[in-house]
């Protein structure tokens, strides 16, 4: 028993030597620790990754996958258009690169012409399915060859306009647009939007902007013939794929495929026509110079060579908007979808482009 009791204190008195060791170690390395000094405190601090040190300066060269363009994210290889320097009928091509807007190429022409030619237009039910009542019937229209924008008008040339103060109303209370500081969807007047698409505009200001520069606005039938190129299909680019931010500025989750704006001019490459215009579907729903007639397609008027729409009604007075916009879904990015608006509207999603 006393061999026993023995034993078990000698036991006691050894871990009891060994707890005050490791504790008065820890001591000594916390204090070394408080009394360690950087001279110049230019030492980077250090990330511990599986037991490698790896500095903090080298976590941040990584480079984004993003760029940011006013309001809209676009990602790695997505691709914008811009102004170029002291031409304004020239776009330059850039390419979001390491988080970074890169120019691609040299600047190209900002219009494209169509020949002339025949197509057919309207739904077609065999190709489309379900067609709104103003949409039929499908009729053939002939028209002569014209010279059509490849871009939705930009903020920065709008803003042109308003400078020589040509895109302006005399008239105070009936302005010709909206600026950003009346809405923040409104492009005009912000300064990270100049490649977007000027929106917040009336038929009256397009119309203004587009005598300006010596064209006009397109025809109804102008605009869907060079939407289908010249051809019986549902979108610019072709029957498929679907409509879809991949493709389009569209309503998808949420309006202008999560950035609730515009995005800049030229930003989906998949969905360029088959000439080279961009942004046909979605975007901004553009203006054109026709009455809006909701039984139009079944007069003759409509498969006159070069029709100019129905005559000036004597009230409800709207113009034809095309083209779908950054709050519509799939629907309204067909080539045959017809929209009207008032000639004073000045809705977040409506812009234009000139033909001459």
């Amino acid at each position: 028993m006393k061999k026993t009791a023995l034993i078990f204190i000698l036991l006691a008195f050894i871990f009891a030597a060994c707890g005050s060791e490791s504790e008065e170690e820890t001591n000594v390395n916390d204090n070394e620790n408080e009394n360690t000094e950087n001279p110049d405190d230019s030492l980077p601090d250090v990330i511990i990754d599986n037991g490698q040190e790896t500095p903090d300066e080298e976590a941040e060269e990584t480079p984004e996958s993003f760029c940011y363009a006013g309001g809209a994210i676009l990602y790695e290889g997505a691709t914008q258009f811009k102004l170029c320097p002291g031409d304004n009928e020239k776009f330059q091509k850039q390419l979001c690169k390491n988080g970074k807007w890169v120019d691609e190429g040299d600047c190209v022409s900002g219009s494209v012409t169509i020949a002339a030619g025949s197509f057919k237009m309207g739904c077609d039910k065999e190709v489309e399915g379900n067609c709104p009542e103003d949409t039929v019937p499908v009729h053939e229209v002939a028209l002569s060859s014209y010279v059509m924008d490849k871009f939705e008008v930009p903020v920065e040339l709008f803003e042109l306009c308003i400078a020589e103060n040509v895109c302006t109303n005399d008239d105070p209370e009936k302005p010709h647009y909206r600026t950003s500081s009346d809405l923040y969807q409104c492009n005009i007047g912000n300064p990270d939007r100049k490649n977007h698409p000027a929106n917040c505009i009336t038929w009256y200001g397009a119309k203004a902007y587009c005598e300006w520069i010596g064209k006009r606005l397109p025809t109804e039938a102008e605009w869907e013939n060079a939407a289908k190129s010249g051809k019986v299909q549902i979108y610019p680019w072709g029957n498929t794929p679907v409509a879809s931010c991949d493709n389009t500025v569209m309503k998808g989750n949420a309006n202008g495929c999560g950035s609730n704006t515009t995005s800049p001019i030229g930003s989906k490459a998949a969905g360029v026509s088959e000439q080279g215009i961009f942004d046909l579907s979605g975007n901004v729903a553009e203006y054109t110079s026709d009455w809006y007639e909701k039984k139009f397609y079944s007069t003759e008027e409509a498969s006159k060579a070069d029709t100019q729409g129905p005559a000036e009604p004597e009230k409800d007075k709207s113009k034809v908007i095309r083209g779908g916009s950054y709050i519509y879904d799939e629907s309204h990015a067909r080539s045959s979808y017809r929209g009207s608006a008032k000639l004073d509207a000045m809705d977040t999603d409506f812009g234009f482009r000139c033909v001459k």
